[in-house]
């Protein structure tokens, strides 16, 4: 099913990536590649070694490339290239070629070999096809990642029932002696200064207590999930809850707050407390990444038979080496942070049937893409 996006949810495209010292002919294939019915973004460069930076800063899908540059054999540069952008796939042009050259160019590890007689048509089906495949080797990639989690999951489904029962009854014995404390601090014969700084020390340690608790609670529920209530959810009615909540925290960050929900057609088909969770722990993260103020925009908005919902924020964004690990149980960046909220959402997205997707651009913020089916 291909998916349509409304106004200020955005589809992704695929980048191509142009290598050819001829700056004319580089013009009129990337004019010609910009009139495909598949949204690209593409990128030139005349030189091997030019390619190769533009690879590895920004990555790419597809590189076209050809046989002759200044500086380097385009066989050559196929290793190289798909080492720097690993899901890419190249696709050398040539204005002579023989057979012998094209199998060779095949077995180096390119995706087509094509002359460069070919009509603009060609071309872009050589494109969609480069494309689709990338698009099936990142989904088969995703679904072992995925697979491994959920048995890794399974397996510490009973330990960690264990664990939480082992664990809760000496943190519940450690707040009673806290609360306990704090009383007896009040009754002590000392100056307010030494009572004020024994009760600081108190609250650090309930406060290190409450993340122990928070953290089991998260592991519990990441290990070992309920099941589903399956009726319709208002997501619209779910973003605008979350935010209300949130208001004082994002006014206390000097945050702005903008919602863009549609008027019809929010409504998606699961677990309203569940789907809850997910938009808080969305806007939390986003909120928890503005140190320094932004804004914060959540939109919701139906696309064919799903309910779809963005949360963006203008915070520091994330390191594109880090990007692929945020939804890893334990993974945080953050000093206080436990590392299973992504995966929490990542897990109830996922038991919805749904999916969901981060971009974020550093120094330039973070958009999180949550895509779930639609109610009736």
């Amino acid at each position: 099913m291909t998916l349509s996006a409304p106004p200020g949810i955005p589809k992704e495209r695929g980048r191509v990536l142009i290598v050819d010292d001829n700056a004319e002919l580089a013009s009129a294939l990337e004019a010609v590649l910009l009139t495909a019915p598949r949204g690209l973004t593409v990128r030139t460069a005349s030189r091997g070694a030019e390619a190769l930076e533009v690879a590895k800063d920004a990555g790419f899908d597809v590189a076209i490339v050809d046989v002759k540059l200044p500086d380097a054999s385009g066989v050559d540069l196929i290793e190289p290239l798909r080492a720097a952008s690993p899901f890419g796939e190249v696709v050398l042009i040539t204005g002579f070629a023989s057979v012998d050259a094209a199998i060779g160019a095949l077995r180096s590890g390119a995706f087509a070999f094509v002359l460069k007689s070919f009509r603009p048509e060609e071309l872009i089906s050589t494109v969609e096809q480069a494309l689709s495949k990338v698009r099936l080797q990142r989904e088969r990639r995703v679904l072992e990642k995925r697979a491994a989690d959920a048995e890794a999951l399974s397996a510490m489904g009973k330990l960690a029932l264990n664990l939480a029962h082992e664990i809760r009854n000496p943190l519940n014995a450690a707040v009673l002696q806290l609360h306990l404390l704090a009383r007896d601090i009040d009754r002590l014969e000392a100056n307010p200064e030494t009572r004020a700084a024994l009760k600081r020390r108190g609250t650090i340690v309930g406060d290190e207590i409450g993340r122990l608790s928070r953290l089991l609670t998260e592991f519990l529920e990441l290990a070992r999930p309920r099941g589903l209530a399956r009726e319709p959810v208002h997501l619209g009615r779910l973003v605008e809850d979350v935010i209300e909540l949130e208001q004082d925290a994002a006014t206390s960050r000097g945050v702005t707050v903008k919602k863009e929900i549609a008027p019809d057609g929010c409504v998606a088909l699961g677990d309203a407390a569940k789907l809850k969770q997910v938009v808080l722990n969305l806007v939390v993260n986003a909120l928890e990444a503005m140190k320094a103020g932004g804004e914060l925009t959540a939109r919701v908005a139906p696309v064919d038979e799903q309910v779809v919902l963005v949360v963006e924020d203008t915070g520091p964004g994330i390191a594109p080496e880090v990007l692929e690990s945020v939804f890893d149980p334990f993974f945080t960046t953050k000093e206080a942070g436990t590392g299973l909220g992504l995966s929490i959402v990542r897990n109830i997205v996922d038991q919805h049937m749904g999916d969901v997707r981060i971009e974020s651009v550093a120094g330039r913020g973070t958009r999180v893409i949550v895509r779930v089916p639609i109610g009736r």
